[in-house]
C-alpha cells in the first residue's frame, strides 16, 4: 500500500512538471517581462503567446527548435529540451506595425489597408517625450502644427485643420458643435503619458466616422490593462518627472494600472506648469527684426501703460498650466462579455491668446490694440460606457456598443488697450453620443457596419465688466443666446474582401443625416434674418480602394473616397471681430464636399521601409471665409467701430493636391536613418485664391543609435518658405501681424534625444532642442517656437 501510494506521488509530482514548463521572455536592456510575443515550435503546429507577466505555457511542445517573434523586437530561437526557458529577445531600433485599429474600429492588419495610416506607439510616445498630444502629432514629422499661443496646436492633415479633422478618444468623436475653422487648441486635453498609441487616417474618413473627418482622422488610444492569466493581480506604477529650460517647463505624471482575471482598473494625473517662452535668439533667414516682443501692458494706478520688454526674445504672457486626469475600470462578466467605465478630466489656467497680445495699431507703431486677450480654463470631462460581446452568431461575431457623455466648457476674455471694459463670453456644450458597432467575418471578407448618434445642447453668455468699478452690462454673444442644438443620425458598412491572398478589396457606405437649430434673443442681433437658425442636411458617402501585396515586400494601394461636412454652430452662427474684420453668421450656409484619390506604393522588408503617397481632393461648395454683406452692406458699425463684413461662404470648387515620401531603415544592428517629407498645395478655383490650411514643404530626418541600455537620436526639423502669393488674401489681410514682408520665411531646426535605462526600474531622457537657437515660426503660427531648450526627465516604472 505504501508503495502504491509513493508511486502515486511520484506520477502526481512528474505530471506536474510535465505540464508546467514555461517560457519566460524578458526585454535584454531592462529585464522586463515582454506581452504577447509569438512563440511557435519548428513544426509550426505549436504556438503559444506570452501573457501579461512575460510568461507562456509551453508543456505541450515537443523537443526542437522554438521561435520566439515580436514585432518590435528581433527575431531569437532557441532549443527546447522539455526544460523551463528564459530567453532575452534585443529590441528593433525601429519597428513595424502590422494593426491598425482606426481604419474600421476593429482590429485589421495593416496590408489590407488601402489608406495611408501612420502609428505612433507607447515606446516612440516616452522617447519623444512630448509636452502636450499637438507636439506628439508634429514629432512625426508627418503632421503640420500650428500654434496661436504656447497653450495650443491645431494639427493640419492634407490642407484641412480645425472642424475639417476629425479627433477620437477610446472610440468616441470630440468635435463638437463649435470646433472652429480657425485654428483649435482641444488637442491639449490628451494626456500624451496617457496614451498606449494614436493613429492618424490621412483623406477622408467620413464613410466610418461621419461630419468633419474631410482631411483626416487622428484616433488616440489611452492605456488598458490587460487581463490577468492567473490568480496572481498584475500590479504596475509609473511616474514622470520632467523639466525644460524654455518655458520653464515642470511636468509630474502618475498611472497606476492593476490586472486581474475579471477586474482591471487604470489611473492616471499629470500636470504641467509653463511660464512665459522664449523664442530663439539667433534671427536669420528673414526673421531678423520679425516678431520681437519690444513692449506689452501692464496696469498701474488705474492706467494701462505699455512696459518696454527687457528680452525681446521672451513671449511675454505666453504661460499656462494643464491638468488631465483618466480613471478607466473594466469587468469581464462572462467569457464573452465585458463592460468598461472611463471617466476623463483636462483643465486649464487662463491661456493668454498671445497672436493678439502681439497685434499693433499699424504697421510702423509699437502701440498694442489689446491690453488683454485669454482663454478662460478649457475644461474637458468625458464619462465613456463600453459594453463589448464577443460570442459570434448569424449576424456578428462581435459587437460593441459605446454610450458617452461629454461637456466642454471655454471662455474668451478680452479688453482693449486703454478701455476699462473686460468682455468675456462663455460657452458651455453637453453632448451625448451613442454607437453600436458591428464586426463579422465571411471565409475571406469581413464587413463592419454599426450606427452613430451624438446630439449638442449649447449655450452661450457674454458680458461686459468695468475692471475699475466691477459694474456688469451686456453685450453681443458670440453663437445665439436662446440655446443651440445639432444633431447627427448615421448608418454605415464597410467591406473588406480578400479577392486573393495578394488583393484586397475595401469598401463602405454611409447615409448622415444632421441637423442644427438656434435662436438669438439678444435685441443687438446684427439683423433679423440671422436671429433664428434652422438647418438640416444629409449626405451620402462612399470609398473604395485596393490593396494589393504583389509580394512579401512590395504593396500598390489605391482609394477613392468622398467625405463631407455640415456647417456646425460656429461656422452658421458665430459672431466675433478680428482686426478691421467682423465675422457675421451665414444662415444660408451649405455643406461641403470633397472627392479625393489617393495612390501610394510601399516597399518593406525586415529592416526597412520605403512609402510614397500623392493625393488630389476637389472640394464642391468648399466652406472658406469670404466678404460677406448685412442689409446690403459690406460694414457694419460694432462695438462703435466701423468693421469689414466677412462670414463663412460656399465658394464654388477648390481643389488640394499634394504627396509625401518617406523612407526607415536599420542600415546595421546599432543604427537606423528615417526621412519623412510632405507638400499640401491648393487652391479655391472660383476666387483664384490660395486655400488656407494647405501648408509648404515640411518634414524630419533622423539618425538614431541604439545599443542594449542607450538609445540616442539626432533629427532635423524643417519647413520651407511659403510666398504672400500662396497665402490667402483674407488671411493676410485681417492677420497682417502673423507676415512679414515676404509672407512666411523657412526654417530648420537640430535636435538631439538620448534615453539610458539604468536599471529595471528607472529611465533616464535627455535632449536639447533647436540646438542652434534659431528664431523662427511654423507657417501661419501666432507664436514662435521655443528658442534652445534643454529637457531633462526621469521615468520610473515598478
Amino acid at each position: 500500500m505504501r508503495l502504491n501510494l509513493k508511486v502515486a506521488l511520484l506520477l502526481f509530482f512528474v505530471t506536474f512538471q510535465l505540464f508546467s514548463q514555461n517560457a519566460l521572455v524578458v526585454d535584454d536592456a531592462n529585464g522586463k517581462p515582454i506581452v504577447d510575443v509569438f512563440i511557435y515550435h519548428e513544426n509550426k503546429e505549436d504556438v503559444a503567446y506570452t501573457n501579461e507577466k512575460g510568461i507562456a505555457n509551453i508543456s505541450a511542445f515537443p523537443k526542437g527548435l522554438v521561435f520566439f517573434q515580436h514585432p518590435s523586437f528581433h527575431q531569437q530561437s532557441i532549443a527546447y529540451l522539455g526544460n523551463d526557458l528564459r530567453v532575452s529577445l534585443k529590441e528593433k531600433i525601429l519597428s513595424f506595425n502590422e494593426v491598425v485599429i482606426s481604419a474600421n474600429k476593429w482590429e485589421q492588419e495593416e496590408q489590407s489597408v488601402s489608406q495611408k495610416i501612420l502609428t505612433v506607439n507607447k515606446k516612440t510616445i516616452q522617447f519623444q517625450n512630448p509636452q502636450t498630444s499637438a507636439d506628439l502629432l508634429a514629432n512625426t514629422g508627418q503632421v503640420f502644427v500650428q500654434k496661436s499661443q504656447l497653450g495650443g496646436g491645431s494639427p493640419k492633415i492634407r490642407g484641412f485643420a480645425a472642424n475639417s479633422v476629425l479627433l477620437v478618444v477610446d472610440g468616441v468623436r470630440m468635435n463638437n458643435a463649435i470646433f472652429r475653422s480657425g485654428n483649435l487648441q482641444n488637442v491639449i486635453n490628451i494626456d500624451p503619458n496617457a496614451l498606449e498609441s494614436s493613429e492618424v487616417i490621412f483623406g477622408p474618413g467620413s464613410v466610418i466616422y461621419g461630419s468633419d473627418a474631410l482631411g483626416g482622422v487622428m484616433d488616440f488610444h489611452t492605456i488598458d490593462p490587460k487581463w490577468s492569466t492567473d490568480n496572481v493581480a498584475d500590479v504596475r506604477v509609473n511616474g514622470l518627472a520632467r523639466y525644460s529650460t524654455a518655458a520653464n517647463e515642470r511636468t509630474g505624471h502618475m498611472d497606476v494600472s492593476v490586472g486581474q482575471r475579471k477586474f482591471t482598473f487604470f489611473h492616471s494625473s499629470s500636470f504641467t506648469a509653463f511660464d512665459d517662452l522664449r523664442a530663439g535668439g539667433n534671427r536669420s533667414g528673414g526673421y531678423e527684426r520679425e516678431f520681437e516682443r519690444n513692449f506689452y501692458v501692464r496696469r498701474i494706478n488705474g492706467q494701462d501703460q505699455l512696459v518696454r520688454n527687457e528680452d525681446k526674445n521672451v513671449q511675454k504672457f505666453s504661460g499656462y498650466d494643464l491638468f488631465n486626469s483618466i480613471t478607466k475600470f473594466k469587468y469581464r462578466v462572462s467569457p464573452d462579455m465585458d463592460i468598461s467605465y472611463g471617466f476623463y478630466y483636462s483643465t486649464t489656467s487662463d491661456i493668454p491668446r498671445y497672436d493678439n497680445l502681439t497685434e499693433t495699431l499699424g504697421p510702423n507703431t509699437d502701440s498694442l490694440k489689446a491690453a488683454e486677450w485669454y482663454y478662460g480654463p478649457q475644461k474637458w470631462q468625458m464619462h465613456n460606457l463600453k459594453l463589448t460581446y464577443y460570442q459570434g452568431n448569424s449576424i456578428f461575431d462581435q459587437a460593441r456598443v459605446t454610450m458617452a457623455y461629454q461637456q466642454f466648457e471655454e471662455s474668451r476674455n478680452d479688453r482693449d488697450f486703454g478701455s476699462d471694459s473686460l468682455r468675456t463670453r462663455s460657452e458651455l456644450v453637453d453632448m451625448y453620443s451613442l454607437s453600436i458597432d458591428f464586426d463579422k467575418e465571411f471565409n475571406s471578407s469581413n464587413l463592419y457596419y454599426g450606427i452613430d448618434f451624438y446630439h449638442n445642447d449649447i449655450s452661450s453668455e457674454a458680458f461686459n465688466r468695468n475692471i475699475e468699478t466691477d459694474d456688469i452690462t451686456s453685450t453681443e454673444t458670440r453663437y445665439p443666446d436662446g440655446g443651440s442644438t445639432y444633431t447627427s443620425f448615421a448608418v454605415y458598412g464597410s467591406y473588406v474582401n480578400e479577392i486573393s491572398s495578394q488583393v484586397t478589396l475595401n469598401s463602405g457606405l454611409r447615409f448622415n443625416a444632421i441637423s442644427l437649430s438656434g435662436e438669438t434673443t439678444n435685441q443687438q442681433a446684427i439683423s433679423s434674418s440671422m436671429a433664428n437658425i434652422d438647418l438640416s442636411n444629409s449626405a451620402l458617402n462612399g470609398s473604395l480602394g485596393l490593396a494589393i501585396n504583389l509580394n512579401e515586400t512590395n504593396k500598390i494601394s489605391y482609394n477613392v473616397s468622398t467625405g463631407f461636412r455640415a456647417p456646425n454652430l460656429d461656422d452658421v452662427g458665430k459672431v466675433f471681430d478680428v482686426g478691421n474684420s467682423l465675422v457675421v453668421p451665414n444662415p444660408g450656409l451649405k455643406p461641403e464636399y470633397s472627392l479625393s484619390y489617393e495612390l501610394s506604393y510601399q516597399r518593406k522588408t525586415g529592416r526597412s521601409i520605403f512609402k510614397a503617397v500623392a493625393f488630389h481632393s476637389r472640394l464642391y461648395d468648399a466652406i472658406v471665409d469670404g466678404p460677406f454683406q448685412v442689409n446690403g452692406s459690406s460694414t457694419v458699425i460694432f462695438d462703435n467701430e466701423t468693421l469689414n463684413v466677412f462670414a463663412k461662404v460656399n465658394t464654388g470648387d477648390a481643389e488640394i493636391y499634394g504627396g509625401s515620401i518617406g523612407y526607415t531603415a536599420e542600415v546595421s544592428e546599432n543604427w537606423a536613418i528615417s526621412k519623412n517629407i510632405s507638400y499640401t498645395g491648393g487652391r479655391d478655383i472660383t476666387n483664384d485664391e490660395p486655400l488656407r490650411h494647405t501648408t509648404p514643404i515640411f518634414g524630419r530626418a533622423s539618425v538614431t543609435y541604439q545599443k542594449k541600455r542607450i538609445r540616442s537620436e539626432f533629427y532635423i526639423d524643417y519647413n520651407s518658405n511659403r510666398d504672400r502669393d500662396d497665402i490667402p488674401s483674407s488671411e493676410i489681410d485681417r492677420k497682417p501681424y502673423l507676415y512679414t514682408d515676404n509672407g512666411s520665411p523657412g526654417w530648420y531646426t537640430l535636435n538631439l534625444k538620448s534615453s539610458f535605462q539604468l536599471n529595471e526600474t528607472v529611465n533616464l531622457n535627455a535632449g536639447i532642442e533647436n540646438i542652434m537657437d534659431a528664431h523662427y515660426r511654423p507657417y501661419s503660427s501666432g507664436i514662435s517656437a521655443p528658442g534652445r531648450n534643454f529637457v531633462l526627465a526621469v521615468r520610473a516604472s515598478i
